[in-house]
């Protein structure tokens, strides 16, 4: 397995436990001024629409997301909240395509934008973790 391969394999490990227990409701509250898990899955799955046309698959999130999820939104309108079940399943689907194609890129300056959007979403993933406990769920990753 490649090391950018490995990136998106922990990150893939990192979401299912982070986001173990999480309801929608839970998903949907904004905490100590941080956006919800609900925001941060669904920005993940918008950006992955990037990574996928570095890999040349298709989008998986349609364009209309950014009104919600997209960089810079402020205060987004989370009655419009994607439910947390199908950003996960889109998020779950992703993940098989991102890493049998990685492996066949080759394009350095593609490589450097898939690991930064690899760590992209390592930080938010983490970010998540920080809201399991804030929900007052146990951290997940031991």
């Amino acid at each position: 397995m490649l090391p950018i391969q490995k990136l998106y394999a922990s990150n893939e490990r990192v979401f299912k436990i982070n986001f173990e227990g999480i309801t929608h409701e839970e998903s949907l509250r904004e905490m100590h001024n941080c956006n919800s898990a609900n925001w941060l899955l669904g920005h993940l799955v918008l950006y992955r629409n990037t990574v996928l046309s570095q890999v040349g698959l298709p989008a998986i999130a349609d364009e209309k997301m950014k009104e919600i999820y997209g960089r810079g939104v402020v205060k987004p309108d989370m009655t419009k909240a994607i439910p947390l079940d199908t950003l996960k399943k889109m998020y779950e689907e992703s993940q098989p395509g991102i890493m049998q194609s990685i492996e066949k890129v080759k394009d350095e300056a593609a490589l450097e934008q898939l690991t930064s959007l690899g760590f992209h979403e390592a930080y938010h993933l983490g970010q998540v973790g920080l809201l399991r406990k804030m929900l007052g769920k146990e951290g997940a990753i031991k």
